[in-house]
């Protein structure tokens, strides 16, 4: 299957035959290379966090309740958590059903349902939800949750950053759709010619030209005798490379929309930030765009499965923890600035005190 097959995957119609706009009319933005990469690079660092509850003065709560640790029964939390935010990437929202309740009626379980499942009814107002259905079947709105991307006053349900600039992905899809033509005609034909100073009779061309063939096709050297010259051409048109430069700049676009560093997807930046190493962009993105774009969301809607007093919250040490010499450093820098002793860093590595200890910068 070429390109533009995987771009257009219309499969009911051939759409080889159908004119420029009615292609991409059938595009499906969700396939385009960038996006499915950011997507998944999303989906798959929050799937990577487990959940976590605290009391009100910020102590871990353990037992972690099964409502946090493992929504689903069926699955793990990780498959549950790339669900969630698959949906809001996709359709800017997601479904959750509370499938068991425990004694004191708080939730036990609960599953992310398909947004192709579900249809839901506003009242006149359009800014609540009164009735939702799931396969057609009324559901209960005190066991049903939406998790929301983008909320604007007329709505209560999400929208998707994606579909927000689905112009910009229809012109991302044009362009990689414009590019595809550079294997169909540039790339297949030799950006090289075998000059003569004379004319060559057919048979002889013919003849040269079979034996260059042979030999690049065997990958070895040709020989070129006589006054014969090899010639190289430009293979990339201006028209190529501006059209390779606005790939750039879309991808950076689809990043940007969806809060994250270019860096982390090989895209042009666009930005002034630099980052030394790879864990300094991510733990960069989880302060300014991973937390309050999609952790926090899903945070407010599972705290509210818990009591009065307790919350849910993403464990984010993968990210955020200090290796090694970073911790050293640091402890180092607390003691020698009075923030705390030497005997209280052993005991946070679990040693036992020790007054002549003295740490050295």
């Amino acid at each position: 299957m070429g390109l533009f097959e995987r771009l257009f995957a219309d499969t009911t119609a051939d759409i080889t035959a159908l004119s420029f706009s009615e292609r991409l009319a059938l595009s499906d933005p969700f396939k385009l290379p960038t996006v499915v990469a950011a997507r998944q690079l999303i989906a798959d660092t929050v799937s990577g966090f487990p959940m976590v509850t605290k009391t009100g003065d910020d102590r871990d709560l353990l037992p972690v309740p099964s409502i946090c640790a493992r929504p689903d029964p069926s699955e793990p939390s990780s498959d549950t958590w790339e669900k969630l935010v698959n949906s809001l990437t996709r359709y800017g929202r997601a479904w959750v059903r509370v499938t068991a309740l425990g004694s004191n009626n708080y939730p036990l379980a609960a599953e992310i349902v398909s947004d192709r499942r579900v249809t839901y009814m506003l009242n006149d107002a359009g800014s609540k939800l009164v009735a939702v259905e799931i396969d057609g079947r009324p559901q209960d709105m005190r066991m049903i949750r939406c998790v929301p991307f983008i909320l604007e006053a007329e709505s209560p349900v999400g929208k998707s950053p994606l579909v927000e600039i689905r112009d910009s992905l229809d012109q991302l899809a044009a362009a990689y759709q414009f590019s595809a033509t550079y294997y169909n005609t540039t790339a297949a034909t030799p950006p090289y010619a075998i000059m003569s100073p004379t004319r060559l009779q057919a048979d002889k061309a013919e003849e040269l030209l079979k034996a260059w063939t042979d030999a690049r096709d065997k990958s070895r050297p040709a020989v070129i005798s006589g006054a014969l010259e090899l010639k190289t051409f430009q293979s990339q048109s201006a028209a190529d490379a501006l059209v390779l430069d606005a790939i750039n700049q879309l991808d950076a676009t689809i990043s940007r929309v969806l809060l994250l560093p270019p860096s982390l997807l090989n895209t042009l930046s666009q930005s002034s930030l630099t980052y030394s190493t790879t864990v300094e962009a991510v733990r960069q993105w989880l302060a300014l765009g991973l937390d309050s774009a999609y952790l926090k969301r899903i945070e407010a809607v599972w705290t509210g499965f818990l009591p009065r007093g307790q919350r849910a919250v993403f464990d984010t040490g993968s990210i955020t923890r200090m290796n090694p010499r970073e911790q050293l450093d640091y402890d180092i820098a607390g003691v020698n600035a009075g923030i705390f002793t030497v005997d209280e860093v052993r005991a946070k590595r679990g040693l036992a005190p020790n007054d002549a200890l003295t740490l050295q910068q």
